[in-house]
């Protein structure tokens, strides 16, 4: 087994709840020491406080807003600067307006391709002289069913999520040399708040109860569950650790199956 370099250092872009929340908790059990960051400061300190106490790791809370450029190179260096080196970055910040693409404000098209490809290739890039001084390091992308499925009125998610998936496996061509692999993990139907929230406007718009909607996106896995946080965790986990050391270039579901690959 692949032994962790000493010190490892993490950093969870859009780690303020759910999935992000579960890939820092996780990889500070994994030995590495986290930089979390998010636009809101409060559910940021209480993920830090949580994590210091669960792990005895260090940790920092850095707010920021992923779709200044600025503020996503800010964020790199803080972590270099405050904590001596950057090993992992794992981007789970999105941005998901809805609406159909004929009716959908510009704007809110522009934002979610700041944040969801501008946003996230810009922690990934300034983390590369990071990685590089160390001799490699790991990028781990959260995208989801949304570019395959091309679920209507979730349009501009879609289509830069796709963008996202092509770009970070361009870079992961680019930057293999210097011993650093980007993989992407693809987030099915995962059972925290905004899955609730976007089954509670299924049901309004149907007339349907929720649990109809739930049991029915349950119903549509091969392991008739829905995905938790810790899940897509536990795989963010493993890509950033040396026994993925020969894994780049990829895109990986955990879905529970809700699309099976052939």
């Amino acid at each position: 087994m692949a032994e962790e370099p000493d010190g490892r250092v993490a950093i969870v872009a859009g780690a303020g709840d759910g999935i992000g929340r579960a890939c820092a908790i996780a990889l500070a059990r994994s030995g590495a020491d986290v930089v979390v960051a998010a636009r809101r400061p409060e559910p940021l300190r209480r993920l830090a406080a949580d994590i210091a106490d669960l792990t005895g790791r260090r940790v920092l809370d850095v707010p920021t807003d992923l779709a200044d450029q600025d503020a996503c190179r800010a964020l790199v260096d803080t972590a270099a600067k405050e904590l001596g080196r950057v090993d992992v970055v794992v981007n789970v910040a999105t941005y998901n307006p809805a609406g159909r693409l004929e009716d959908l404000d510009p704007a809110e098209f522009r934002r979610a391709f700041e944040i969801n490809v501008l946003g996230v290739l810009a922690v990934s890039r300034a983390a590369l002289p990071y990685m590089r001084a160390v001799g490699g390091g790991s990028i781990v992308q959260i995208s989801s069913e949304a570019p395959r499925a091309k679920l209507v009125n979730l349009g501009a998610y879609a289509a830069t999520k796709g963008a996202m998936e092509v770009a970070s496996g361009v870079l992961a061509k680019e930057v293999g040399p210097d011993g650093v692999r980007v993989n992407v993990v693809v987030a099915g139907y995962t059972d925290n708040a905004k899955l609730a929230a976007y089954m509670a406007d299924i049901a309004d718009r149907r007339g349907v109860p929720v649990t109809t909607v739930r049991d029915e996106m349950t119903k549509s896995s091969a392991l008739r569950r829905l995905t938790r946080p810790e899940d897509i965790a536990d795989v963010v986990a493993f890509l950033a650790s040396a026994q993925a050391r020969a894994i780049t270039g990829t895109i990986t579901p955990v879905t529970s199956g809700v699309s099976i690959g052939g």
